[in-house]
């Protein structure tokens, strides 16, 4: 039995779907047996490489490979071909490794490869100058970027040009360019690549390294592909799992397999205490997460790990990203187990509880000042409102909102564990920025008695109750229950959330690992981490190259939070500066229409084009602000003949487009995205609750503007935004 390793490209387009099913066929075979008769692999004639293969994938195609004997046996895959397109790229194409950062190359033996001097004609010295300020020498000898496409690089005159073409480039050459089109200096991008660069003698000898590079032996380029760069556009593939997940998978399962340097370091790092990653959407935080599990628990199969995120949806996306990534990992089905236990926070909160039974008693009193043990049902959402009309007639008019009284339950009184008047009358309210007299101190803590009294009349208590009875309690147990706790899309966790993820896991190394995107907080208020417990300053950092959205989307949804303020969860603030993508598409498309049937008939006409154009109908997104707008768009396009399905809970299931609030498209992707209704009636919206105060109007109008932004940041390729009437003030000028 031939067994060998497969390695094997990310693909920019994934292969048609009538050859995808017999490649993974093949390449499962050849992984299997190399020698069976079936597969025809045989060297190829006149080839400008020895290692060059076909092998046949149909009586049409032919993969195109390149053998590597080492320690193993490995089979680089450069594509799948027709017959003859493959025979014809084997004269041309030959594996090698790049002279200067040792990263594996396919070299094209009949480009020209001497340095090209560029002398400009007569009158063009007038002309547009190059956007870059070096030379094709600086970014060979620097980074080791090819002469060819160093000498192709220096000649655009724009930075969009610049970027498009990084865009064609093998995946770290593209990463590299992109971020010398931002400004970034050769040691950075060096670092934030995991470069290991050679010293050349001279920039001369640099540039003619490349026409005859030294021979590698198989084993050589074999390591190559480890390099943390090379990962980026490569993946050692072993088995029929991994094969199905990188073939199969397409654009979207990318990010699971083929990582940034950047984020690989952050998965397999670590630290001395809690760590703290940010970064704007699409920049691959989630992958962090989803790979740093699955490192934590093969290392220790005994370990209990936590991943939580704020919501039901999200949490169970994670719980299949586990399982897609590495199916050896175990699943822990209660909290506690060895393994990986992926909830929502509030679901932690519930089996936290429900595991402490009859105890939990004690913990209700230190939170609520009642020992009740009746916890499992949870309030509705009339309760608050209720509360203010029973016991709030003696609070000033501009303070009689739920909203503010919720708020500062939630953001005083719970993380406080206040439970009686005189203990609030004295406390601390750091960040509400409403000044409260002693009466009104007294009145709201009548709502806040009344409040609790309904829950223990019904039965109920509330989710951040629920969040804090379990911290309560997991802080009085000699152990806890986690040995690490991963969060996601930390920016929604509230007081009472951060205070249940320090009592899930004790003080140690690698203990907590959180990602947030403070654009991104739709949900909660700004809260500082150190407050409870939580301390990260030192050990944080932020990523920036977003990897799911065209540049031309990435500046429209970062538009939407220009010129504002905003504060990350160790109080610092926090910019979208020097985010950028290496992708580039069309620009997006705003349609501004006379009414609602204008509208829909505009969308009607789009999302038809949009399936002309595509094999996967549900990569296709209608975002709409509410669940009542959503049920319009579904109900109305279906009069003009398209069918799209409304996607509350679970996952998007193939078929169709799909129509989901803004609330809801956290967490996904599209390559096509509609932002439907976009006009001044639908977002911002309600707003006007919070008019209290202005820090917390404010606050109220950056939720709605962070709610934009994620919503176009859910576009792969292309965006389009609609309105009638108005439109939106929060829309990029």
């Amino acid at each position: 039995m031939g067994e060998c390793m497969i390695i094997y490209p990310k693909q920019d387009q994934p292969l048609d779907s009538s050859v995808k099913q017999r490649a993974l066929t093949f390449f499962d075979s050849l992984t299997k047996d190399d020698t069976s008769p079936g597969l025809h692999i045989e060297p190829v004639k006149n080839s400008a490489d020895p290692r060059a293969r076909t092998g046949r994938v149909d009586l049409e195609y032919r993969a195109l490979l390149f053998k590597l004997t080492g320690d193993v046996t490995a089979y680089v895959v450069h594509g799948i071909y027709n017959h003859d397109e493959a025979y014809e790229k084997a004269s041309k194409v030959k594996l090698s490794l790049n002279p200067i950062n040792g990263l594996p190359d396919f070299q094209q033996v009949s480009a020209p490869q001497k340095s090209i001097v560029y002398v400009p004609v007569a009158g063009e010295e007038s002309g547009p100058k190059p956007f870059l300020s070096f030379s094709a020498e600086d970014l060979t000898v620097s980074l080791g970027i090819p002469p060819t496409v160093a000498e192709q690089a220096i000649k655009f005159t724009t930075k969009e040009s610049l970027e498009a073409y990084a865009e064609s480039l093998p995946e770290w050459q593209g990463c590299a360019l992109a971020l010398v089109a931002e400004g970034e200096s050769f040691s950075v991008i060096a670092e934030e690549l995991s470069l290991m660069l050679a010293t050349p003698a001279s920039p001369e000898e640099a540039m003619s390294s490349f026409d005859d590079p030294a021979p590698a032996t198989d084993q050589a380029l074999l390591e190559s592909f480890d390099a943390p760069a090379a990962q980026m556009g490569y993946a050692k593939i072993s088995g029929s799992d991994e094969l199905r997940r990188v073939i199969g998978g397409g654009n979207f399962a990318a990010w699971r397999v083929f990582l940034h340097p950047q984020q690989r370091r952050w998965a397999q790092s670590d630290w001395k205490g809690p760590y703290r990653l940010g970064g704007g959407a699409g920049t691959g935080k989630t992958v962090v997460v989803l790979h740093r599990a699955c490192r934590l628990a093969r290392q220790n199969p005994e370990a209990p790990i936590v991943v939580t995120t704020f919501t039901t949806n999200l949490a169970s996306e994670l719980a299949a990203g586990i399982k897609d990534l590495d199916p050896s990992v175990q699943i822990a089905g209660e909290l506690g187990q060895a393994g990986v236990f992926a909830r929502g926070i509030d679901a932690v909160a519930s089996a936290v509880i429900k595991s402490a039974g009859s105890d939990i008693g004690v913990a209700v009193a230190s939170v609520l000042g009642v020992g009740r043990t009746d916890v499992q049902g949870r309030a509705g959402a009339d309760q608050w409102k209720h509360a203010l009309q029973v016991a709030g007639f003696e609070l000033p008019e501009n303070l009689r909102r739920t909203a503010f009284v919720q708020a500062e339950y939630e953001m005083i009184v719970l993380p406080q564990r206040i439970t009686t008047e005189a203990e609030y009358l004295k406390a601390a309210r750091p960040g509400r920025g409403v000044r409260l007299a002693r009466a009104a101190r007294k009145a709201l803590w009548e709502v806040f008695a009344a409040y609790r009294s309904a829950g223990s009349q019904r039965g109920v208590i509330d989710f951040a109750e629920a969040a804090s009875i379990a911290a309560a309690h997991l802080e009085s147990l000699p152990s806890r229950p986690a040995r690490h706790v991963l969060v996601d899309e930390g920016q929604d966790f509230k007081p009472c959330h951060w205070q249940l993820v320090r009592a899930l896991v004790a003080d140690s190394g690698n203990d907590i690992f959180i990602v947030e995107d403070p654009h991104q907080r739709i949900y909660g208020q700004r809260v500082q981490l150190s407050r409870f417990g939580i301390q990260t300053r030192g050990r944080s950092r932020n990523l920036r190259l977003n990897y799911r959205t065209t540049a031309q989307n990435l500046a429209w949804a970062v538009g939407v939070l220009k010129n504002v303020t905003v504060v990350d969860s160790d109080g610092e603030k926090d910019s979208t500066d020097g985010y950028l993508s290496a992708r580039s598409g069309p620009v997006p498309v705003i349609k501004a229409c006379a009414d609602a049937g204008a509208e829909l008939d505009y969308a009607a006409k789009l999302v038809t084009s949009w399936l002309a154009d595509t094999e996967h109908p549900e990569s296709i997104g209608i975002l709409v602000r509410d669940r009542a707008s959503r049920e319009r768009v579904v109900s109305g396009l279906a009069e003009r003949g398209v069918t799209v399905r409304a996607l509350d809970a679970g996952a998007v299931k193939p078929g169709a487009p799909v129509a989901l609030t803004m609330h809801r498209a956290k967490g996904t992707e599209f390559a096509k995205v509609l932002l439907f209704g976009v006009s001044e009636k639908s977002i911002p919206m309600g707003v006007k609750d919070y008019d209290y105060n202005p820090d917390d109007h404010g606050e109220a109008l950056l939720r709605e503007r962070s709610l934009l932004y994620v919503a176009a940041s859910r576009a792969r390729d292309e965006l389009a935004i609609s309105f009638s009437g108005p439109p939106s003030p929060l829309m990029p000028g």
